[in-house]
């Protein structure tokens, strides 16, 4: 293989090569004015606790993808930076799990309201074993 030693073969310089006219700018190229706008980089996911019919009682364990994230306890929230993608999120009260999937884009927030509530059969439990059966909730809030 020889290297090509005339100046016909080399690559113009910047200031030589062809521009596209100001009618067509874009076209050509295949970039997109509202690719270049669209917010980049990471995504954020937000998970709180201020629900209204929360027990306000016991902690809720918090994985994301398989990996151990936070414990929340009533009016907290807990919030990080996540890859663009999907993702699965899970709560656990222990003794209740309940798991989402969610897609998230480049710069979007996702945010949920995580909500520990009782059993319709609380009551019950509560007059034979002393304890309350609680379920874990995860409802995705509207941006």
């Amino acid at each position: 293989m020889t290297l090509a030693t005339s100046p016909a073969a080399w690559p113009l310089p910047l200031f030589r090569r062809a521009t596209p006219a100001s009618s067509d700018a874009g076209e050509d190229l295949g970039v997109i004015v509202k690719d270049v706008e669209a917010p980049q980089g990471p995504a954020m996911l937000t998970v709180r606790r201020t629900a209204r019919d929360d027990v306000q009682d016991r902690q809720v364990y918090l994985t994301l993808d398989g990996e151990e994230w936070g414990t929340i306890f009533y009016g907290k929230e807990i919030t990080r930076e996540i890859a663009p993608g999907r993702h699965t999120l899970k709560a656990n009260n222990t003794l209740v799990r309940k798991s989402v999937v969610f897609d998230v884009k480049p710069g979007e927030h996702v945010r949920y309201q995580c909500i520990n509530k009782a059993h319709w059969t609380a009551m019950m439990f509560m007059a034979f074993l002393g304890a309350a059966f609680l379920t874990v909730k995860l409802v995705r809030e509207k941006d």
